[in-house]
């Protein structure tokens, strides 16, 4: 049992709450029962931590049982590297997935496209409902935060193994033309001016693109889309939270088809 935070694998897990060690690593931080059940279904494991108290219980012989790597960490250790007030005791280091760009675009009807999101909860959130939703694409621009943030991990709730996400260097435009050209029609969320959501005929091909939650989307990527929604607010109401307005759009999809 590992109980000193000089330890060289709890500074490493440490360490992976930065955005650059997560690149250079190819891996990411996550905890949480539900969370690691979820990177286990996916063998998207790398290494298993524990806490004392979580490695005496009955529970743990489930993953003891995995031949995944073990790390026990007290549980004053434990609490230290925890990104929550009352954790589970059990984490995991897993392997960030890289999706193929095209592969995405041809198999997938339905997809998400995300200029400059940067709020954690928003993201998460996005992503949980996407995979709800069978939104089973996410393509995020480089302006977004990083998809595998330990706050926006945990905003996931384990759904970070069931959405394919690309978190794109380039330019998003130029995907959203690909994707044009695939046959996709892009709709954007817009606060005014756009076709009201509930008279919307959706596409086989669904492109929904959503900005960012303080200047929403950008002219560019306004003229990129090839149809404006609007969702009706009352009470004068300016603006929707995003990951709402995304879970609007995206279930309206399925209840209009």
């Amino acid at each position: 049992m590992i109980t000193s935070k000089n330890n060289d694998i709890v500074k490493y897990i440490s360490a992976l709450a930065e955005k650059h060690v997560r690149e250079q690593s190819g891996c990411f931080f996550l905890e949480g029962w539900r969370a690691v059940s979820e990177a286990l279904a996916a063998k998207n494991v790398k290494n298993l931590i524990l806490s004392q108290t979580f490695a005496a219980l009955k529970e743990s012989v489930r993953v003891k049982n995995t031949g995944i790597p073990i790390t026990i960490l007290s549980d004053a250790l434990f609490q230290k590297i925890s990104g929550t007030k009352t954790p589970q005791g059990i984490a995991a280091v897993c392997k960030i997935i890289k999706h193929d760009l095209h592969k995405i675009l041809q198999e997938e009807n339905r997809i998400l496209l995300l200029e400059d999101v940067r709020d954690p909860g928003n993201m998460g959130t996005i992503i949980r409902t996407a995979a709800a939703a069978g939104f089973n694409g996410i393509i995020a621009s480089d302006g977004c935060v990083d998809a595998y943030n330990p706050k926006v991990v945990r905003s996931t709730a384990g759904c970070l193994f069931k959405t394919k996400i690309i978190q794109c260097k380039g330019d998003i435009l130029e995907i959203g033309e690909e994707a044009k050209h695939g046959g996709f029609r892009i709709y954007a969320a817009h606060p005014r001016g756009g076709q009201d959501l509930f008279q919307v005929h959706f596409t086989d091909k669904i492109g929904i693109a959503l900005g960012n939650e303080a200047n929403g989307l950008s002219n560019r990527m306004l003229k990129l889309c090839d149809q404006l929604i609007t969702i009706h607010m009352e009470n004068k109401v300016e603006s929707l939270n995003a990951s709402v307005a995304a879970a609007l759009m995206m279930y309206e999809t399925r209840r209009e088809k």
